[in-house]
């Protein structure tokens, strides 16, 4: 949707809140400026289901630049019919102040949103699937008051769509065998039901069942062969969930999900056989499609950017593999889901990008990195990724590499250049070998993460390839079955290049160690720079260590 350009605001703005004197002069207090803020909802008008269409409330709050609530600014809702088009905002704020301004919509029918004054939203998932008025918009921006602005402002979906359609000559076939599905209910394992506007991050996590409502009476277009042109498929399902992405929303995550159909009669049809790990993300619709009713074994899963721009879809293709060569096979193509049976393979030694790694349990299925491997951006869900505790092994030269539920064993080297775990087991037991190295990532997240070790356990460090890192750790916990002497949880040497160093980053928010040494240098048993003197260290938002 084209932004709306905002003609004459200023002088409408000036004359609507000025005052006059004795001699009709126009006065104001200097120390404040007008800020005016053009709303739009994100909505491609060339939809019925998720046009934008109907969302009529807008919900907003002034906050510091800390993200702390303006006491006398108190959170506002108002009518906004107009979001579409633009809803124009007036806000009086104090010159040479930052602030940032959260904004929410949604329709006011809607009763599955609750916003707490610090623009916090609940989500109740409650209800019924095919519900377009779940329909959601939000954003904050941040700004600095000069003078009178004004800013236009286009809120984005904070949910993904997910939808499911089958071809014409699927639907016509079941029709013939006497199958009309007329209903569908969906189950979302895990969806989070917390949002913070204000900075973007997502909690809470929660099975969702929408239950069962009649199906959508459009057709769904989604580009599943990415020839640039969208096919027409009877749509079956469509509903939103919030991601269970604790970062701020440019990552994918992969959820369970399972999707039932109800004829008008005759028994129900349910598909989730390679809808295990489904890639969801914030903004996108994940359109599965296939001939749903009468094979659901080769279902084709788009991912549509932004809701409404054909440009970029990225087509993941569900793949099975029970054997390596299976295996190699399916991951030598881009964008595929690779579902895994239970047993040992070896990952091959390029895989394509957009390669996505998974399986229903990761105490039996084993994934072995026994040399270095080169690859873009690869993703590993509910797997158990095995190194040896060798040097300089891991996946090189890739710009993305993810771990979602996974147990990591052995010693893996980091490269990429930017590495996220979330929810992962880390296990070593030889009190020679680290958990893992941060080695080569410019930028490596742990969350909710487990360390077990045999008294080392992460070694913050590289030899001069990457000019900075940071490492930042977040509610993860470190155990030694043994000390080892010196050795605290996190070992940086930032010593290297010789006589420049490299500056780390380490951020520790709410982490615990048990069973280490106190580190040789910081004497802590959580972190401790054994070499070099470079890294900063900050942990629960207090720096602890500043480089010299």
């Amino acid at each position: 949707m084209k932004k709306s350009t905002i003609l004459g605001l200023f002088a409408a703005l000036m004359f609507a809140n000025s005052c006059t004197d004795d001699n009709g002069l126009s006065q104001r207090d200097s120390n404040l400026s007008q800020v005016s803020f053009k709303v739009s909802a994100d909505g491609a008008l060339t939809r019925a289901i998720s046009d934008g269409n109907g969302v009529d409330k807008l919900v907003y709050r002034v906050f510091d630049k800390s993200g702390a609530p303006i006491t006398n600014l108190a959170k506002t809702e108002v009518s906004a019919t107009d979001l579409l088009t633009g809803h124009v905002v007036t806000l009086t704020l104090a010159k040479g102040q930052t602030y940032k301004v959260a904004f929410w919509a949604q329709k006011s029918a809607c009763t599955a949103y609750t916003i707490d004054d610090n623009m916090n939203v609940t989500i109740n998932y409650a209800g019924n699937n095919n519900d377009e008025s779940r329909d959601a918009f939000c954003k904050t921006v941040e700004l600095t008051v000069k003078d009178d602005v004004a800013q236009t402002v286009e809120l984005k979906r904070p949910f993904a769509q997910i939808n499911v359609g089958t071809t014409q000559n699927d639907w016509d076939a079941a029709h013939n065998a006497g199958v009309d599905i007329t209903n569908s209910k969906v189950t979302i394992k895990q969806a989070a039901n917390k949002l913070n506007v204000v900075d973007g991050t997502v909690s809470g996590a929660t099975d969702v069942s929408y239950t069962y409502a009649a199906i959508p009476t459009e057709n769904l277009q989604a580009d599943a062969d990415g020839n640039g042109t969208k096919e027409s498929y009877k749509y079956l399902s469509m509903c939103y969930v919030l991601p269970n992405d604790a970062t701020d929303g440019t990552h994918k995550t992969l959820a369970s999900t399972e999707f039932t159909f109800k004829p008008e009669s005759g028994d129900e049809v349910v598909i989730k056989d390679g809808l295990q790990n489904l890639p969801l993300q914030r903004n996108y619709r994940t359109n599965i499609v296939g001939d749903i009713l009468t094979n659901t074994a080769n279902l084709t899963v788009v991912v549509e950017p932004s809701f409404e721009n054909p440009d970029n879809n990225v087509v993941y293709r569900v793949a099975s593999a029970s054997t390596q060569e299976e295996m190699t096979t399916a991951a030598a193509q881009p964008n595929t889901i690779v579902k895994l049976a239970p047993t040992s393979y070896t990952l091959s030694t390029s895989p394509a990008d957009g390669v996505i790694f998974t399986s229903d349990d990761p105490a039996t299925t084993t994934i072995h990195i026994p040399a270095a491997v080169t690859a873009t951006n690869v993703e590993f869900d509910n797997v158990t990724v095995e190194t040896p505790n060798t040097n300089y092994v891991g996946i090189q030269h890739a710009a993305t590499v993810k771990y979602s539920h996974c147990i990591i064993t052995g010693q893996p080297f980091s490269y990429a250049a930017d590495a996220v775990y979330d929810n992962c087991t880390f296990e070593q037991t030889s009190s020679s070998a680290y958990n893992i190295w941060t080695y080569g990532s410019t930028n490596i997240t742990f969350n909710d993460c487990t360390f077990r070790c045999a008294g080392k356990s992460v070694l913050v460090y590289n030899e001069g390839a990457i000019a900075n890192q940071t490492a930042t750790f977040n509610n993860c916990t470190f155990t030694a079955s043994a000390p080892a002497t010196g050795k605290a949880a996190i070992e940086i040497d930032s010593s290297l290049p010789v006589g420049v160093g490299t500056p780390f980053k380490v951020v520790i928010n709410n982490c615990t160690a048990t069973g280490f040494a106190n580190g040789s240098v910081s004497g802590n048993s959580l972190w401790n720079e054994k070499k070099g003197t470079k890294a900063t260290v900050i942990v629960d938002g207090v720096t602890v260590k500043n480089p010299s």
